[in-house]
């Protein structure tokens, strides 16, 4: 249900190279998003802060009520006896638990497309405004790709560590490599062990200290507890977040001094603090890149739900890949690193294989495009398209009506 609003081929142009001290424009609304030329912007320039307003509601989660953005007492509790639970037991009590939660009308799951229906209602309206059928606009991936694949991995354990060497290798034999997050005070990390990883192009990521609920339990122990896991993931080179059990607080997490979050999903009404920002496209949050998971988690589909994970990942990447957006996935070597979750996700790397024209990109790479996407501006002189910024090299410029999230479609209902 979405919320109530009112309101060529590829180009290549010659660029001019900006400044990388140029300031980010960390601006999430619809111009901003589609970053047409900059002489469309004067006249838009009543509709860009409306816009925002509304792109806001979903990617900071403002529809659901301010109790419902935070941990629960009862989820506090929780954490103080989870570790004198079996996981076994643990899995069974969690999956009772989230039947017997009463189901969010909204976001749908496991696609919600009531973001993707703004963005292109409201490009439809301003090219209505601008007396124009057709216009051009940066491409939302380098290099002409099409779409984004993103590989993650919460490492939740040893038992899950021990696991790693399977799937990685499992992804160098499609082609990809991934980032793995680790807690960072939970168990012991050999970080001697992973340097070959490393080497070999994968990368790594903090999963807060430990899976305790106490880095957002309230603001006084975020504030003890940030600089604690800051000065942990600076010691490691970890430029990533990701909060475990996903627990998040929008105005907290802006803090953090990371370069990208993945603490968001587009659609979640399972994790212990259920949601979902809407997007499966990046955002800002505040100075950070905001990577939502688009791909339901396999912890989900596996333990809660006890459905096969395969149908539900190829059937969600499928869409998003439709729409040109980013499928971001997140599983856990404690739970797909062994038979026979193992081949599932084998299975899921074959058929991401088969996406045309896809970007395979860690997710420091697609951060970092993000921010230097949203340096980089078209503009139009004399006829000819001209950009200019840091991210002019890789830029492709294309028509809007080429784009798939720009053609009409129809809401996904599916359950």
């Amino acid at each position: 249900m979405a919320l109530s609003v009112s309101f060529s081929p590829e180009l290549n142009p010659p660029t001019i190279p900006g400044s990388a001290a140029e300031k980010v424009d960390c601006s999430n609304d619809a111009f901003a998003f589609w970053k047409l030329p900059v002489e469309c912007r004067p006249p838009l320039a009543g509709s860009l802060a409306a816009s925002e307003r509304v792109i806001s509601r979903y990617l900071f989660e403002e529809y659901l009520p301010p109790c419902e953005r935070s941990s629960s007492m009862a989820l506090s509790f929780y954490y103080l006896i989870k570790g004198l639970i079996p996981v076994g037991l643990r899995h069974h009590l969690n999956a009772l638990a989230v039947s017997a939660r009463k189901r969010l009308d909204f976001p749908h799951w496991p696609c919600e497309t009531a973001l993707v229906d703004f963005w292109r209602d409201w490009l439809r309206q301003s090219l209505q405004r601008l007396g124009l059928a057709d216009t051009l606009h940066i491409g939302f991936w380098p290099h002409g790709h099409r779409c984004c694949i993103v590989l993650t991995h919460d490492v939740e354990s040893p038992f899950g560590f021990e696991q790693i060497q399977r799937m990685t290798e499992l992804e160098e034999q499609y082609g990809f490599r991934s980032a793995l997050n680790f807690p960072l005070t939970q168990f012991r990390i050999d970080w001697r062990s992973l340097d070959d990883l490393k080497a070999r192009g994968f990368e790594f990521g903090a999963h807060g200290l430990a899976h305790d609920g106490r880095l957002f339990r309230s603001e006084q122990h975020f504030s003890t507890l940030a600089p604690v896991l800051e000065r942990f993931a600076h010691e490691h080179g970890l430029v990533g977040f990701r909060s475990p059990s996903t627990l998040r607080n929008v105005e907290w997490i802006k803090r953090l001094s990371f370069d990208y979050d993945c603490s968001f999903a587009d659609t979640d009404p399972y994790e212990p603090q259920p949601g979902g920002s809407c997007s499966v496209f990046p955002f800002f949050l505040g100075n950070i890149v905001e990577l939502p998971y688009t791909i339901p988690q396999d912890h989900t589909l596996i333990h809660l739900l006890r459905r096969d994970p395969l149908p539900v990942w190829t059937t969600k990447s499928q869409w998003i890949a439709s729409i040109g957006g980013m499928i971001l996935t997140l599983t856990h070597p404690d739970y797909s690193g062994t038979p026979p979750y193992l081949s599932k996700y084998g299975e899921l790397l074959k058929r991401l294989t088969d996406l045309e024209c896809a970007w395979r990109a860690l997710p420091s790479e697609v951060a970092l495009w993000w921010r230097q996407r949203s340096q980089t501006h078209l503009t139009i002189k004399e006829a000819v398209p001209l950009l200019t910024g840091p991210g002019s090299d890789r830029a492709v410029i294309r028509r809007v009506s080429e784009e798939a999230l720009a053609k009409g479609g129809e809401r996904w209902h599916a359950r």
